[in-house]
């Protein structure tokens, strides 16, 4: 097979993680070496982040043996490692297995700057408290213009990290966003000439950006120009002085220019004022960091968990240093005792939430050592301390790897979490991170707890840069039985159970009301809005809690969804995705995504649908005939070209050869890019003006030219090699990789005669007129007749579905080919395949870094949930690690019910009952009654009149559900849902009951 594209690295691996960074950022990732130094939990999961990144190697480094508290943090130390096994070396065989095409390894010289700056481009040290060997090394690291990434402490609630790319850094792409472009209306001849675009859609462009110009005709001296712009207005903005330069006619795109920018960091000095929040907190978390530092000078060590004393002599240090003379732009801070004595009680602890959360952070900062994203400028601190608890704890420790979650918490709440019982829907890249957290901190591991986990789904290749818990032997068995096995061995104790189901009505019979009431903590780890939608739904109507999360590229979010305290997730949903116009799509694209899902549907078409509907006509010909008119005899624009598929299909299959499915893959090209744009012009010439006058090939549409087939041009011989390879498969016959045998194969093909036709073609999506061509009827009246009557001997064909991550089946190569000689059709850019692969596999953007670092921010909310915390200290998050932007925020409270005068829904006034309700409301009903008996009901209690009933008012609620749905009662479900409507009299005025939904229990 030829090969797409030249690569250094493995592109059905890395999908996900390459349609974020793209592939020339991941090229130069592949290529970097990187040393850390500390194996405890942070450590852990900045390395196990950035093996699964891919660069060429990462040296550990940390030969402290391993104690009983890290098996709290790192998932790869085990019980038989504690006391005799340094942490880099019980880490090392399990960071291997993440990624084979990384090199993993222990490093074994001497931790002096020399030494590891010769080596390494980006060295990262956390867990090391030696102030000056940090210095030192990262003054080495500065003068060879590599990078250094300092993280000191990672705490519970605490965390800081230091970023120094030194003082020669160039950033490429700040944002990692896709260029914006826009399609242009007009340019004006002015000092300072304005650009109006289309008004189909908001330019989105700010000031200062640049933009540069094609496809302009009349003023074409901005093509290929870069102008900085000046924005007037979401349709309109300035590009200076376009006065010289000639009129503008038409057409024309202006696309946004990503600039390179320069930076200069400094050497430990400057401190990142993110304040999330908390203003002047920055600056106290960092006399409170150098405080420790000192401590560490003058002991040796960090102060012991939980020893007052020495708390009291870290708070004495932080006041010395901040009221010390350390030069001109030295932090100041207002001191807060407690929390500087809470950073020095918890300093020795690490904790699964925490270090999730910042070993996602600092991970994706070395991944910015290639230039793509903005990194922190340069100190980054935050604290997650109303985490804590409040009043007296038991801190008593157990001498076991829950210590550290003890010396922070105690042990009543830990119990309370481990005795938690909680599910889980989703096991993939949130799914194993939470999986993981739950094992460290044994959640589900008291004798009243249990961690439930479903996914229906299966373990595919690309899920492995992503979803640290699987290895390539896994592939094909079920994401929930192998992540709760993984989970059982990282601790054994954690009582896991998986299901392999989809969480839907169709399940309900498992997943029932026992089994909702039993739980404690619900948690969705699933990437699609209908599932998200009906676990929000199930959670409202049991009264649990739910723990939202989702990642899209450097982005993701978290939600809290409390009971009768915020929004669900449905209040609050993102705006649906924008969708092609069909005709767009059909006759008119002019952006590369239309010509891609153009292919996608083209594909679905011709193979996929075609080869079912092939293999059904195979099956019984004449009676396929009769029920496809049927069908579809009010869309002969339909039924035409897929009995004329039917036929050649059908005909191929009597003696099917390679050389036949090379003639159904030229004449593919022929009709495609030649005759079908012909036929187009034909309908629609380049002089067509629309009846108000306007000319018709104008912004956005893009006159289309026919391509001839060049048997010398790669895409072109692409095309058809992909197509006749696709075919062979569809035929059982072997695939031919050879393309000079398939250019000679070419060169004695006939091409079909091709007639220009009098054909209906919509203008735009609001033509109302059906397409087809004069002659449909007469055409499908002979094909049914020759498809009725041809002869053939029962053949088994093979069904194609379209598989996105086989690189052996040939799909991408046509949907890539297709989908540029369509570009090519009307003047789009093309792209690479991978770019193809991209789009029309809806692949979506994925990092392990925002995944971990989502799932430790839930964490911490968990932890506070567990504890009772009013709804004013828990948080909702948006994070992008690309610029990078944090932000956190009290959750929303559920939206009510009020009583309205004018009620939209009801065209007339509304009065909620119960007053104020929210998602959370319902109104439980007992049952055993009938229809009459259930209105009196209403009526005694809420004095509503219900207005109207279709059946007897004598038989009661549960016979009608059974004669109405032809089952019996559900015996999982103890109730029915009712919604009822009525008037109730509000002063006189005739008022619709705005009612919150009904439980109905029967049993």
């Amino acid at each position: 097979m030829q090969q797409q594209q030249q690569q250094d690295f493995d592109e059905n691996l890395y999908s996900r993680q390459v349609a974020v960074l793209g592939a020339e950022t991941q090229a130069k990732l592949v290529k970097l070496n990187v040393f850390i130094h500390g194996l405890r939990g942070l450590g852990v999961e900045v390395a196990k982040n950035l093996v699964l990144a891919g660069p060429r190697s990462v040296f550990i480094h940390d030969e402290g043996l391993v104690t009983i508290n890290d098996l709290g943090s790192n998932f790869y130390t085990r019980e038989q490692h504690v006391g005799s096994v340094s942490r880099a070396d019980a880490s090392l065989a399990q960071l291997k297995e993440l990624n084979p095409y990384v090199t993993v390894e222990v490093y074994k010289g001497p931790l002096t700057p020399e030494a590891i700056s010769e080596q390494f481009q980006v060295v990262v040290l956390t867990d090391i408290w030696n102030k000056d060997l940090v210095s030192r090394i990262n003054e080495a690291v500065r003068a060879k213009e590599m990078e250094v990434s300092y993280s000191p402490i990672q705490a519970d609630s605490l965390g800081s990290t230091f970023v120094d790319f030194s003082d020669k850094f160039a950033i490429h792409d700040a944002t990692g966003e896709e260029p914006k472009s826009t399609i242009i209306a007009g340019i004006t001849q002015d000092v300072d000439g304005v650009v109006t675009t289309s008004d189909e859609k908001r330019h989105g462009f700010e000031d200062n950006d640049f933009v540069t110009f094609r496809e302009v005709l009349g003023m074409t001296e901005v093509n290929e120009k870069e102008f900085q712009i000046k924005v007037k207005s979401p349709y309109t903005f300035t590009i200076g002085d376009t006065s010289t330069f000639g009129l503008y006619q038409r057409e024309g795109i202006a696309i946004q220019v990503k600039k390179k920018q320069e930076i200069a960091f400094k050497s430990r000095q400057e401190l990142d004022l993110v304040d999330w929040e908390k203003i002047g907190r920055p600056e106290l978390l960092h006399i409170a960091t150098n405080a420790l530092f000192q401590f560490a000078a003058n002991h040796g060590g960090l102060p012991e968990l939980n020893n007052e004393d020495q708390a009291e002599q870290v708070w004495k240090l932080a006041q010395e240093i901040n009221a010390s003379e350390r030069g001109e732009g030295a932090v100041k801070a207002e001191l807060d005792e407690q929390i500087v004595k809470n950073v020095a009680r918890h300093a020795r602890a690490q904790i699964t939430p925490t270090t999730s959360f910042w070993g996602g952070v600092i991970a994706q900062e070395i991944v910015k050592f290639t230039g793509k994203f903005t990194p922190i400028r340069q100190w980054l601190h935050a604290d997650f301390f109303e985490a804590l608890p409040t009043g007296p704890q038991d801190r008593t420790l157990q001498g076991k790897q829950y210590d550290d979650y003890i010396a922070i918490f105690g042990r009543e709440i830990l119990a309370k979490l481990q005795n938690a019982r909680a599910f889980m829907v989703g096991a993939g890249a949130l799914g194993c991170e939470y999986i993981k957290m739950f094992s460290l901190i044994g959640l589900g591991s008291g004798p009243e707890g249990i961690v439930s986990v479903t996914d229906d789904d299966n373990i595919e290749i690309s899920n492995l840069n992503r979803q640290f818990l699987f290895r390539k032997h896994n592939v094909g068995h079920n994401k929930a039985a192998v992540a709760t096995s993984v989970g059982s061995g990282l601790n054994p104790a954690v009582k896991f159970k998986s299901y392999t189901l989809r969480v839907g009505k169709e399940n309900e019979p498992i997943f029932h009301d026992q089994f909702w009431e039993g739980l404690n903590l619900v948690i969705n780890a699933v990437d699609n809005v209908h599932a998200r939608t009906y676990i929000d739904q199930q959670c409202c109507y049991y009264q649990k809690p739910l723990f939202e999360s989702g990642t899209l590229g450097t982005k993701c979010n978290s939600q809290l969804i409390l009971p009768n305290q915020t929004q669900s997730y449905g209040e609050s949903q993102d705006p649906p995705e924008e969708t092609i116009p069909l005709c767009t799509l059909k006759n008119f694209p002019y952006q590369i995504e239309h010509t891609i899902q153009w292919a996608r549907d083209y594909f679905q078409g011709v193979f996929a649908d075609g080869s079912i509907e092939c293999i059904k006509y195979l099956e019984n010909p004449k009676e396929y005939i009769r029920k496809t008119n049927i069908e579809l005899s009010k869309f002969p624009g339909v039924l035409r070209p897929r009995l004329q598929t039917i036929k050649k299909y059908a005909e191929i299959s009597k003696a099917p050869t390679y050389e036949k499915c090379v003639e159904l893959s030229r004449n593919i090209f022929e009709d495609v890019f030649h005759n079908q744009i012909l036929q187009l012009l034909y309908c629609f010439p380049l002089e067509h003006r629309t009846e108000e006058g306007q000319i018709f090939w104008s912004n956005p549409k893009r006159p289309p030219t026919a391509l001839n087939f060049d048997i010398n041009d790669e895409t072109h011989l692409e095309l058809v090699q992909s197509g006749a390879n696709i075919y062979a498969h569809m035929y059982k016959l072997p695939y031919e990789h050879d393309k000079a045998k398939v250019r000679e194969i070419i060169k004695n093909v006939k091409v079909e005669e091709f007639q220009l036709r009098n054909v209906t073609i919509k203008a735009n999506d609001k033509d109302t007129r059906e397409e087809k061509a004069d002659d449909d009827e007469q055409i499908i009246e002979q094909l049914s007749k020759e498809l009725s009557e041809l002869q053939i001997t029962q053949r088994e064909l093979n069904e194609i579905v379209f598989e996105k991550d086989d690189p052996t089946n040939w799909h991408i190569e046509f949907l890539a080919a297709v989908a540029n000689l369509r570009a090519r059709n009307y003047k789009i850019k093309e792209v690479p395949p991978f770019t193809v692969k991209l789009i029309a596999g809806k692949i979506i953007p994925a990092l392990a870094t925002t995944t971990a670092m989502i799932v430790g921010a839930v964490g911490i909310e968990i932890f506070k949930y567990i504890q009772g915390k009013e709804v004013e200290k828990m948080r909702n998050s948006f994070i992008n690690l690309a610029l990078p932007l944090f932000l956190f925020s009290e959750p929303l409270p559920p939206g009510k019910h009020e009583d309205q005068a004018n009620n939209v829904m009801y065209l007339g006034p509304s009065k909620a009952i119960p007053p104020k309700w929210t998602a959370w409301d319902r109104i439980t009903i007992p049952g055993n009654k009938t229809i009459a008996e259930f209105f009196q009901y209403i009526n005694e209690t809420f004095n509503v009149v219900v207005t109207s009933i279709t059946c007897g008012f004598n038989k009661k609620i549960e016979d009608l559900y059974v004669q109405n749905v032809g089952q019996p009662l559900p015996p999982y479900r103890r109730f029915l849902d009712l919604i009822v409507g009525g008037d109730i009299d509000v002063n006189g005025v005739d008022t619709n009951a705005d009612f919150a939904p009904i439980k109905y229990q029967y049993q």
